[in-house]
């Protein structure tokens, strides 16, 4: 049986390398018969698929697709550098100051045990040493390493001790020194330069002069010998004395080097010792202080001080007056301070120009989708945390392309300091992959220290790369230098000491001649940017004597870094609010809805004002009444103090009379010491006579004028700190904005415009008044332009002429009675003190009161009063009762969800109600684009706002430009309206009833636009001032001044279907979401305008979708 299985399997070995004969059941013409033919056409087949496809057109939307189609050849790159090119980094060197400190001992060279990780790291000094000196230094110290610097080598050990100072920051050690190395016999440094002396010339001379004779041996005497020898045997079995010296070199327990305590007994000894040389008889009660100034003998008087209006670290600020950054990149954008010129900008990349209260955002045309997101992001938190020294608003975007702001380009050009008369063309965008080459070179030139040992050690792991936030330790004190930047980042738990030594060798660094030297580096962070871009030149220095005017020393503490720094780290951590468009895009526009009317009608439970200092509750600045409680809190008013800011000093206010004089140009400090007393209430309900009168508070007020400077407005709030000297709370006070309880501090509050010189010039023209406040203990009265248009019918108002002493108490027709009374008191106080701020005759003045409509003929010609009264839209011949309170609620999404807030007037009564509640400030200052609706009784106003130059205006031609990638924005925004408009009508219903009858419940009220507003509109507000630039931008977006009700606007964003042709034309009607034109269209309109089916149209991938639309003009 086994023989059969061998010769089985032989056979079939034998046949299997046969080929088998052809059969004649299988036709040898069949397609395929063979595998091998089957094989080869699936694999030819498999690679000629990809011929028969279009290309991929992702290409297209790149820098070098755009410059492609553009027909702009690239450039050569400014330098050759691939991507298997080694890193040029700056050689490592250690950073010593060439001051060393003059008290106490100095330690010799040879007792320095210096921290170094590796054998190729030299030391630099800020002042030139011998180089031969620092490498024996370094040889000597070599031998041992400190274990600081195994801690800094790795990355475990930084994790643990970073946590370790944040759980116990106490237990950091901070009395321990450097490593001291103990002096050796046969260190020729320590004794032997000591101790060996050099014969002097006098000593050879005296040795030659000393000559001896051998007469002189005669005066010797001799001596009595000893008579006999005592012989001390010493014990026996006593071993031969062994060589101490090979002993003690033998031990091996015995260190060479050993870590030095910091006691400071050196330091307070030679503190007392110099107090004592201060001290005098009849000075040992003063303090040290006391005593070392009297003791001082400097000219204070030469001494010149610095503007109050600057920080008081004004040279340490990580920020200057004028800044441009420069930002660029792909992978790991990078933002660099580069000079504030002209000729730094390219039309590849994005800039982003800092100066004070302006902030302009430069987008090149060809720049990419990264860095034109990334100087977005930059510029909405320096805008939201006013960082780097700017209070701009919002921001100003300027473009290559069309439709652009002369006026905007002309103060942009002036910041960099480019004549008005030089025609001058921003060069052209570089290389398609300079992006990536300019990156990477860039980040080579980081080098990063550690204060260590009296140095800055670089940091081997991050020199030449990219900062991470591990780094940071809180314990450390770490200098960084990316060139045209240097920062000290002091951690929160690090010695003072540390700090203030790190900030010296960083100073002396800094001014450095050869710390600019980027010899070895691709790129100099100094002045790379005068070859980025399409330049004539492609020269520069990559070694420069030293750093420009422009470039930032700055100290930065834990918990404070600016953008611009943050910038700087791959993984910043941080939770920003975001902006409107990548709100809009992260929440799609479909999570809009309207609100509930009738909760919004309902609204909150009356509260009275309420201040809140120390955590005490003041109310309206006279008493508070705890309900939980029952207790009753009387707040006395022990003294107010006022001064007045100037822009480097400041001045009391000469006498109690001006206290209530402000004036609209300048700023104020104003001090209130009060103490709150507290009593109960008995069984029945009355005050107990029982009260307890609690200690003096203190509260510093800083008033600032809405047309006080910068400057001003700075040294206010520095000088705030500065006066606290009972360290009690601070309140900034914008106008306008001004409480109840700052109010009562001076009965009647007066605010003037313009400066006090400027307002007392204008005592002999008349001076027209707005009065705010319900009762009279809250008088506001503000000055406006003396014109009709200032004229309110709902209110009373002053009108003063100073030269002639005359006072009129205007009445409006339907001012309340309130009103009426408040104004009189106020114009009788007025006449009684006869302020020097408003009169300058001396006679007694002259108190007049008018009604609406009566008015004398001298007040009409101060007033330019017409006869038919249409320039102010007076109430005169209005048979509307309007004993009601205004309301007014802000719509708006910036949180990511649709809802409404109610203002409050700060000056409100419950049982008053005030006439002009609400400013226009609180329309224009809120963050665009936002909606307001304003409820005036029977009629309603939706006020709509603007949309922030954010996006460039392009061409078609130019329509794929990412500039112009925030259509999600857009269309949330008219979702946003459609939904304020629901939100309005569902008010009236819930307000007026449901009425079925008519459409949208026959909802009365009207849409107005920023800068288009109507008179009837503009009537509501106390005051009121035209903007041009805000009418501007909605004209250019199609905007009108016509009438529009609610109903109409409502029924053309709820529209469903349009003609083709309104659909191509612009501006879109109301409504219409720009990138969804093909939904408003019919069933044969779709066909003509995109050529197939609605059904067809739908089964296309989105990006077809789009390419189609764009092709046929529908998007």
């Amino acid at each position: 049986m086994e023989k059969v299985k061998l010769e089985s399997l032989s056979l079939a070995h034998s046949l299997s390398d046969k080929p088998l004969p052809p059969s004649p059941l299988i036709p040898t013409s069949l397609e395929g018969g063979k595998v091998s033919d089957r094989l080869g056409k699936l694999k030819s087949n498999s690679e000629n698929w990809k011929q028969r496809i279009e290309q991929t057109d992702a290409k297209k939307f790149t820098v070098a697709g755009r410059l492609q189609k553009k027909a702009q050849s690239p450039v050569e790159l400014q330098f050759e550098r691939s991507t298997n090119d080694a890193a040029k980094k700056c050689p490592m060197l250690e950073v010593r100051s060439a001051n060393q400190p003059q008290l106490g001992l100095a330690k010799s060279p040879s007792m320095m045990v210096t921290s170094s990780t590796n054998t190729a790291k030299t030391t630099q000094r800020s002042l030139s040493v011998n180089p031969e000196e620092e490498i024996s230094t370094l040889s000597r110290s070599n031998s041992s390493s400190s274990d600081s610097d195994g801690e800094r080598s790795s990355p475990q050990n930084a994790k643990q001790n970073k946590e370790l100072a944040n759980n116990k920051s106490a237990a950091a050690p901070t009395n321990v020194g450097s490593r001291i190395q103990v002096p050796r016999h046969d260190d020729k440094e320590t004794f032997e330069n000591f101790f060996a002396t050099q014969p002097t010339a006098n000593a050879q001379q005296k040795e030659a002069a000393a000559e001896v004779e051998i007469s002189a041996f005669d005066d010797i005497k001799p001596t009595e010998r000893l008579v006999s020898k005592r012989h001390v045997q010493g014990p026996k079995g006593r071993r031969a004395a062994r060589n101490p010296l090979k002993s003690l070199a033998a031990r091996s327990d015995i260190t060479s080097e050993y870590t030095e305590l910091r006691t400071g007994v050196a330091e307070r000894e030679l503190r007392r010792l110099k107090l004592e040389s201060f001290g005098q008889p009849g000075n040992g009660n003063l303090a040290a202080e006391a005593i070392a100034g009297l003791a001082s003998i400097e000219d204070f008087k030469a001494v010149a001080l610095r503007s109050s209006s600057l920080p008081l670290q004004q040279m340490w600020l990580p920020h200057k007056p004028v800044m441009l950054l420069h930002v660029k990149g792909r992978t790991h954008v990078q933002t660099r301070l580069v000079a504030p010129i002209h000729t730094s900008l390219n039309r590849g990349d994005c800039f982003i120009l800092v100066s004070g209260s302006q902030l302009y955002r430069y987008v090149g045309s060809f720049a990419n989708v990264i860095e034109i997101s990334r100087s977005k992001k930059i510029c909405a938190a320096i805008v939201e945390n006013k960082d780097l020294g700017c209070t701009a608003s919002q921001e100003v975007i300027l473009s290559d392309g069309k439709f652009v702001n002369e006026r905007q380009w002309r103060q942009f050009w002036s910041l960099l300091g480019k004549p008005e008369e030089e025609a001058y063309e921003i060069p052209e965008c570089g290389h398609a992959d300079e992006d990536d080459v300019f990156e990477s070179s860039l980040i080579e030139t980081n080098k990063i220290y550690e204060f260590q040992d009296d140095a800055l050690i670089p940091l081997d792991k991050y020199w030449g790369c990219i900062p991470k936030v591990d780094m940071l330790d809180t314990r450390k004190v770490l200098v960084f230098d990316f060139g045209s930047e240097l920062y000290v980042w002091n951690g929160k738990n690090a010695t003072s000491d540390a700090k203030r030594a790190a900030m010296r060798l960083a100073q002396e660094h800094f001014v450095a001649k050869d710390s600019a030297d980027y010899a070895q580096c691709y790129l100099n962070p100094l002045n790379y940017v005068s070859i980025v871009g399409r330049r004539e030149s492609t020269t520069y220095a990559k070694r420069c004597a030293e750093r420009p005017d422009w470039c930032v020393l700055g100290k930065i503490t834990q918990n404070m870094e600016t953008a611009l720094f943050k910038e700087k780290f791959s993984d910043w951590p941080e939770l920003e609010r975001e902006d409107l468009e990548k709100d809009y895009l992260a929440n799609g526009v479909h999570v809009v809805r309207a609100l509930n009317g009738a909760a919004l009608h309902k609204g909150e439970p009356y509260q009275e004002p309420n201040l809140v200092l120390e955590q005490s509750n003041l109310g309206r600045g006279n008493f508070y009444y705890d309900n939980d409680t029952m207790r009753h809190f009387d707040v006395i008013t022990k003294s107010t103090d006022k001064w007045q800011i100037h822009e480097f000093n400041f001045d009391a206010a000469n006498g109690s009379e001006d206290y209530g004089h402000f004036y609209s140009a300048e700023s104020y400090i104003v001090r209130w010491i009060y103490q709150i007393s507290v009593t109960v209430r008995e069984l029945s309900g009355k005050v107990s006579n029982r009260s307890t009168v609690g200690r003096d508070r203190c509260v510093y007020f800083t008033w600032q004028g809405q047309d006080s400077s910068a400057n001003e407005k700075g040294a206010a709030a520095l000088l705030t700190v500065e006066l606290d000297k009972e360290k009690g709370s601070q309140l900034l006070v914008a106008q306008g904005d001004e409480c109840t309880a700052f109010v009562r501090l001076f009965r009647q509050l007066w605010q003037h415009r313009g400066r006090k010189e400027q307002c007392l010039e204008k005592r002999n023209q008349w001076r027209l008044y707005q009065l705010q406040g319900n009762v009279p203990e809250e008088s506001l009265l503000k000055e406006v332009d003396c014109q009709s248009q200032q004229l309110r019918s709902r209110s009373s108002m002053l009108m003063i002429h100073g030269s002639q002493g005359l006072v009129i108490v205007w009445h409006g027709s339907k001012s309340a009675p309130h009103s009426r009374s408040v104004a009189l008191e106020a114009a009788q106080e007025l006449v009684k003190q006869m302020p020097k701020d408003l009169f300058s005759c001396e006679s007694a003045a002259i108190l007049t009161e008018l009604e609406e409509g009566d008015e004398s003929e001298d007040c009409k010609k101060a007033l330019g009063l017409e006869e038919q009264r249409t320039d102010y839209g007076s109430l005169l011949k209005s048979t509307k009762s309007f004993d009601y309170q205004l309301r007014i609620f802000n719509f708006s999404s910036t949180q990511g969800v649709f809802k409404a807030l109610e203002l409050s007037d700060p000056l409100r009564c419950q049982d008053k109600y005030s006439p002009y509640p609400f400013s226009q400030a609180q329309l224009y200052n809120a963050r665009q684009p936002t909606i307001f609706l304003l409820d005036d009784g029977d009629e309603l106003w939706l006020w709509m706002g603007w949309w922030p130059l954010e996006d460039i205006k392009i061409t078609t031609d130019e329509r794929s430009s990412p500039t112009n990638d925030n259509r999600a924005g857009v269309n949330r925004w008219i979702s946003e309206r459609r939904a304020a408009l629901e939100t309005a009508v569902d008010y009236w219903r819930a307000k007026h009833g449901e009425n079925v009858k008519e459409a949208f419940h026959g909802v009365k009220g009207q849409v107005v636009w920023a800068g288009l507003e109507p008179l009837a509109f503009r009537a509501l507000f106390p005051e009121w001032n035209e903007r041009a630039d805000v009418r501007e931008i909605n004209v250019e977006d199609g905007r009108t001044d016509d009438i529009i009700e609610i109903s109409t606007m409502l029924a053309q964003m709820t529209q469903t279907e349009y003609p083709l042709e309104v659909l191509k034309g612009r501006p879109l009607p109301e409504g219409v979401e720009p990138t969804r034109l093909e939904v408003y269209l019919n069933a044969e309109d779709f066909q003509v305008a995109l050529g197939c089916s609605r059904a067809e149209f739908e089964q296309l991938p989105i990006w077809k979708q789009t390419k189609l639309k764009k092709e046929r003009g529908l998007f």
